[in-house]
């Protein structure tokens, strides 16, 4: 195969470690509450979008004002322990430094807004690093869908089956192989599920091991 004419990367759970925080956030919030919720649904936040995690909950207790509560809440702890414990993922900056170094073009598709998503990135350099970046208050259907890939490409003037996506979620990876891209996972909560790593490019333990799999292409 040949190299990827891009590498479009996820950010919450892929380039920043947002996912550790949002899933401390968010048992916190529900120990808080005195809810009992399963590993199922937290395990389905991973790369959810916010109004199909909110309907999750709904239809788990049935109770949208609790829904609005334990909502705020998580959000309000989310900010204090970003503040203090919000790291790049493993191998994420060398990642990005080692495929811009081999002058491989790359770009941001993240299901976050844009206002949340820049400082973000920007508190740990990330930002010049990309050619496009995309954002979740972008499009309209999020993540399993292929339109915030889709849209990534269109901006680089590309052929999706000619770029390669990166992406901790199953969510995420299932709307990279939906838009014909090469998909490279590296899980963290939720195992992807056979069928899945049949149709992923590879399954990572880390960004360490992405830039040689990627320029291996040449």
């Amino acid at each position: 195969m040949a190299l990827p004419e891009a590498v479009i990367f996820d950010m919450d759970g892929t380039l920043v470690d947002t996912e550790r925080v949002s899933q401390t956030a968010w048992r916190r919030a529900a120990a808080d509450f005195g809810l009992d919720v399963p590993e199922r649904i937290w395990h389905a936040f991973v790369g959810c979008s916010l109004p199909n995690a909110r309907a999750m909950i709904n239809a788990e207790f049935g109770d949208p004002a609790l829904t609005d509560r334990l909502f705020a809440h998580q959000r309000k702890l989310f900010f204090q322990i970003e503040d203090e414990a919000l790291e790049p993922c493993a191998g994420a900056l060398e990642a990005l430094a080692a495929l811009s170094e081999a002058n491989v073009t790359l770009a941001l598709a993240t299901s976050t807004a844009r206002e949340r998503a820049l400082p973000t990135l920007d508190r740990f350099g990330m930002v010049p690093y990309f050619t496009s970046m995309t954002f979740g208050d972008e499009i309209e259907r999020a993540k399993p869908e292929p339109d915030i890939y889709l849209k990534a490409a269109s901006r680089l003037s590309l052929d999706p089956v000619t770029c390669a996506a990166v992406e901790d979620s199953v969510n995420g990876a299932r709307a990279a192989v939906a838009a014909g891209m090469r998909t490279y996972l590296v899980p963290e909560w939720a195992a992807p599920t056979p069928d899945l790593t049949a149709q992923c490019a590879a399954v990572l333990d880390s960004l360490h091991e992405l830039p040689a799999l990627v320029l291996a292409e040449r």
